[in-house]
């Protein structure tokens, strides 16, 4: 029987699209390694147009059911909450790993968790449809050249608002996990990833802010042809 060699599935956060994995993608091409980088369709640049978690969920989905083969979907921030879930409905996925990324509970929305209201920096789009942050380049790109900080600032899209109400469906019960914490994290607090951390079967700590694949690209790197290698074998 051919065996096929693993494909890395990447998964942005809020208000991101494929292009912030462009560096880490270039990594694990150069480390000979097949990688896809989904557009949640949550992240749009009409707020009208902008989706939510089910839609997301069904478009990471769609992104594992189009490789050959096994999957490692590895997810930024928000974008863990529907590598979550569809992490439960695809037996393609071998390994699931958290990049400083949210690890709900099932039947926990992003709201909840964020304890009703979205941070007071946060700027609602003009018909209250989707939201964005408003201070990108401290909470989000801390830490991260500050050419390629400007440049990933002027791409952010509106998020939708069914991103955050939504709530997750499933949690995947018998697929490995791995947990990137950011140790310098000034958007999703460490203490909160460290707990997350404690559920994965590999965790690797990272003196990072809250985008460790744009800041230290290349540990994430190697931590992606690790669970590659797993899959392998």
């Amino acid at each position: 029987m051919l065996l096929m060699n693993p494909t890395v599935v990447l998964v942005h956060g809020a208000m991101h699209t494929p292009w912030i994995f462009d560096p880490l993608r270039e990594r694990l091409t150069a480390r000979g390694i097949a990688s896809r980088a989904v557009q949640l369709p949550s992240s749009n640049p009409d707020s009208a147009a902008a989706q939510g978690l089910a839609e997301d969920v069904a478009q990471v989905r769609a992104e594992i059911k189009a490789v050959d083969g096994p999957v490692v979907l590895a997810a930024h921030s928000y974008g863990g909450v529907p590598a979550t879930w569809a992490a439960a409905e695809e037996d393609r996925v071998t390994e699931l790993v958290y990049i400083a990324a949210f690890a709900l509970e099932p039947g926990t929305s992003m709201m909840e968790w964020m304890g009703g209201d979205f941070p007071p920096t946060w700027i609602h789009s003009p018909d209250r449809l989707a939201v964005k942050a408003g201070d990108a380049e401290q909470s989000i790109f801390s830490g991260v050249d500050p050419a390629l900080t400007a440049e990933a600032v002027k791409r952010l899209n509106w998020q939708g608002l069914h991103a955050f109400t939504e709530k997750l469906g499933a949690a995947p019960t018998d697929v490995p996990l791995t947990y990137v914490v950011a140790t310098q994290d000034p958007a999703l607090p460490p203490a909160v990833q460290e707990q997350w951390a404690l559920n994965a079967a590999h965790s690797l700590h990272i003196p990072s802010g809250h985008s460790p694949h744009l800041s230290h690209t290349d540990e994430i790197a190697a931590l992606l042809a690790e669970a590659v290698a797993r899959a392998e074998r």
